[in-house]
């Protein structure tokens, strides 16, 4: 049978589809292996070059990564185009994928307690009696989580094979200084293990054996990929070149060098063992300026991947697939999988029945993604747990269980804080204070915990409090707390100093409390103590002595500022009634009452924060502050009517009134170390008096200050003039709090 021209034609281009696509001589296209080296930042140079490959018809057939090319190569290999990994690593948010601080919003009520007695933050933990230090400056809470969430869409793959594109994550057994090349798992994991920056994020264990970045042994996973069934590679080299002499100045820059020198080596080795037709691609980010952590640099970075690639345009084409490039496709679709069972694990000293509580996702019902972030991020707030991650596992009936997995702090839940607090100004007031906190958690199966602080110096204090949660919900409890503070204060009427007195004072109070989630606390109960004054200076009247305290209280506090200090938004509310009774061993009747409360609003850079105080203390039979100086309440000092002294103004009733603006002045840092910086000025009104009934807006007094101010680890740090009326002035330095 005669089979026309054109018919034969369409016969043999039908077989030819048939049998797969071909080059141009005939031979079907070579499988490309895809090489991703480590290097931070400069590995988002990578997704320039995806961009380029998709557009140029160059499929990929395996690809391995190394730290930062783990993380691209993951993303692709599991699906996305280079568009989707593109947007990805565009509204990324570094700082807080750097960074293990739980927003404040979500921390307990019981940590952010803890912020205001200006000790440092960072925790010197114990385990067994020994100081337990951190195995990296960053856990890589925030990471992990974010990991996840970019390849949810093949979570229920434990096979890198089967994902859409082979995929080798590159990582280093720290123990055995071995390579560990991850082809199974959990994706997210592997990924993560692979950027493990010894020293910056704390080490990965996953079968026994502790990962750290790959970077160290193989940073550019040649082999790798060559033993993944690949013809030819394509690799992309975004390495650190070496610094010049004149660069090495500090210890910073030295070790920097002696990183950069080993991984180079170790790239060298890999380098050398390409063959001939691999494509070698080196971003130009040096003339660029895009160093390892230069993340906000990514439009550079991508826009020069994409050049160096076109640049190995003609060697390029050799590779490519004719036939097209279904990874110009959209996305794959996320779907969510439906919880069938929840079941949550730790090692740490947490009831799981709270853990349970706190995750609200419901079995039965659809992942919710958001939801599960917020949960576990509260989690995290308690403080219990280095980490707490999540996987889903599916069962060969079909069924989805939901784990959540909190892993104990490896240094023990125990901790010591230090501090210091520094006021001084040029009127001859200078007080300064070394402090420290002993945290010891975990007590009893409850949670119960026994939290001990002292300052020596300055206003010297020591306070012991034993706080027990009387339900596994840690929603009631028992709070126990003995103090002793000895302070110095100036007993004032219309401005003029009627007395001087050092007033020591202790005070044991018991009550029961219950929270309200992360936002409040109240609590109520009997207190008990004595308060001896020292009049140093004062009429013929004052006189020294002791008096016997004893009475009620009720407390009420709310926090939901987002910061400690420098606060952006939110609210803080210290409200606490106490009345003194006979039967409790008064030896003088009164009741008090003290609110202090804080707001803050912010717009852009610039921050507004209103503070309004009152308090009242209504002596019996017509008393004044001379009969109580232990009872009397303060004012004075920078931003409590600045250009006054501190504690400068004293008496049985008090109103104060400050606006304070501040702006920052620098860029937040990727890093977890950051040191804002701020200008701000204030505008205050207030006065004390001895006498309620004396109190009036006409007595105002009004101050107001300029400032600098630094939010450092040590705590706020503070540079201010103050100005007050009278002619009153001062030039301030303080380190710790403001309104206590």
């Amino acid at each position: 049978m005669r089979v026309s021209a054109p018919a034969g034609l369409r016969f043999a281009l039908l077989c030819c589809l048939a049998l797969g696509a071909t080059t141009a001589t005939g031979e079907e296209p070579p499988r490309v292996g895809l090489v991703l080296a480590g290097g931070g930042a400069r590995g988002l140079a990578h997704i320039g070059v995806l961009r380029y490959l998709e557009e140029h018809h160059i499929k990929i057939a395996a690809v391995a990564g190394t730290s930062m090319g783990s993380i691209v190569g993951g993303l692709y290999a599991s699906g996305l185009n280079a568009a989707e990994v593109e947007r990805i690593a565009r509204g990324l948010d570094w700082k807080y994928a750097f960074n293990d601080a739980t927003p404040r919003e979500q921390e307990s009520f019981r940590r952010k307690e803890e912020d205001y007695d200006y000790l440092i933050p960072a925790k010197l933990r114990f385990k067994d009696g020994k100081l337990g230090l951190p195995m990296g400056a960053i856990e890589g809470q925030h990471l992990n989580l974010m990991l996840h969430e970019m390849v949810a869409h093949v979570a229920r793959v434990t096979d890198f094979d089967k994902l859409p594109i082979p995929f080798r994550a590159v990582a280093t057994d720290i123990t055995t200084g071995e390579a560990v090349i991850l082809g199974k798992g959990d994706l997210a994991i592997a990924m993560r293990a692979s950027m493990s920056i010894p020293g910056v994020f704390s080490p990965i264990e996953l079968d026994g054996k502790l990962l750290v970045d790959g970077g160290i042994v193989k940073n550019i996973p040649v082999d790798v990929v060559q033993g993944m069934g690949v013809d030819r590679l394509i690799v992309i080299d975004i390495g650190t070149p070496l610094a010049d002499r004149d660069k090495l100045q500090n210890v910073l820059a030295l070790v920097d060098q002696l990183t950069t020198i080993m991984t180079r080596k170790n790239s060298e080795q890999q380098l050398s063992l390409m063959r001939p037709g691999d494509v070698l691609i080196l971003p130009a980010l040096d003339e660029a300026g895009v160093a390892t952590m230069s993340f906000d640099m990514a439009d550079e970075a991508i826009a020069l991947g994409y050049a160096a690639a076109q640049a190995m345009g003609p060697q390029l084409a050799a590779l490519a697939d004719p036939t097209g490039n279904e990874r110009l496709a959209a996305a794959p679709v996320l779907r969510l999988p439906r919880i069938d069972r929840i079941r949550v694990e730790t090692d740490a000293t947490v009831s799981q029945e709270l853990m349970r509580n706190i995750i609200r996702q419901r079995p039965g019902e659809e992942l919710d993604e958001n939801a599960l972030k917020r949960d576990i991020a509260e989690l995290y707030g308690l403080d219990e747990f280095s980490r707490v991650d999540y996987q889903i596992d599916h069962d060969e009936a079909g069924a989805n269980t939901l784990t959540i997995r909190g892993t104990a702090h490896p240094g023990g839940a125990n901790y010591l804080k230090l501090g210091l607090s520094w006021d001084q100004d040029n009127r001859g007031t200078s007080e300064f204070g070394l402090r420290g906190s002993w945290r010891a958690r975990g007590l009893n199966a409850l949670g119960g915990e026994w939290y001990t602080k002292a300052q020596l110096g300055g206003n010297s204090e020591i306070a012991t409090q034993f706080y027990q949660p009387l339900d596994r919900s840690r929603h009631f409890f028992l709070d126990t707390r003995y103090s002793y503070n000895q302070r110095q204060i100036n007993l004032t009427d219309d401005g003029e100093i009627r007395g001087r007195a050092l007033v020591d004072e202790q005070m044991l109070e018991v009550g029961p409390g219950f929270l309200l989630g992360n936002f409040a606390s109240w609590r109520a109960g009997a207190f008990a103590g004595t308060s001896e004054a020292d009049i140093q200076i004062g009429p013929p009247e004052a006189s020294s002595g002791n008096a016997h305290l004893g009475g009620w209280f009720t407390e009420l506090r709310m926090d939901s500022l987002d910061r400690a200090f420098f606060p952006r938004s939110g609210v803080r509310i210290i409200s606490r009634y106490e009345e003194s009774l006979d039967s409790l061993g008064a030896d003088d009747r009164y009741d008090a009452w003290t609110t202090t409360a804080y707001g803050a609003r912010s717009f852009g850079r610039s921050s507004f924060m209103l503070v309004a105080r009152w308090s009242d203390l209504d002596l019996a039979a017509g008393g004044s502050a001379l009969d109580m100086p232990g009872r009397a309440y303060t004012l004075g000092g920078f931003l409590n009517l600045s250009g006054y002294t501190k504690n400068s103004l004293a008496g049985t009733t008090l109103g104060m009134l400050n606006l304070a603006y501040y702006r920052r002045m620098n860029e937040q840092s990727i890093l977890p170390v950051d040191f804002p910086v701020y200008v701000g000025a204030s505008l205050e009104a207030g006065n004390v008096w001895l006498d309620r009934h004396d109190a009036s807006f006409d007595d105002l007094v009004h101050a107001g200050s300029v400032f600098v101010g630094v939010d450092s680890p040590i705590g706020p740090v503070y540079l201010g003039v103050g100005i007050g009326e009278n002619n009153q002035r001062a030039l301030y330095l303080q380190v710790g709090q403001l309104f206590q």
